[in-house]
């Protein structure tokens, strides 16, 4: 069976974002494939659903390591992966 493309929608912070994480871990930056579409700012993704799920894991886990503040509120870097997180759910 093929594992449909999906197209996720990204802003540019969003963007910048995951390619700085991707700088650094292997696994995210073979996923990256970013297209300019939908008006400035804007790019797109697209990845199977296998590869949306395995780019959400890394993120929650990437939220638990670092998203928090000491009060267990998302800090700016969670609050980016929070939105990364939602995005990228595949149901």
């Amino acid at each position: 069976m093929i594992d449909n493309i999906r197209e996720f929608v990204l802003s540019r912070a969003e963007v910048d974002y995951l390619r700085r994480l991707g700088s650094g871990a292997e696994q995210v930056a073979k996923l990256l494939r970013f297209r300019e579409r939908g008006g400035p700012g804007r790019c797109v993704i697209g990845l199977s659903r296998a590869e949306a799920g395995a780019l959400r894991e890394y993120l929650m886990d990437r939220m638990d390591n670092v998203g928090f503040d000491e009060d267990y509120r998302p800090n700016p870097e969670g609050q980016m992966l929070e939105a990364l997180i939602d995005k990228f759910f595949v149901p």
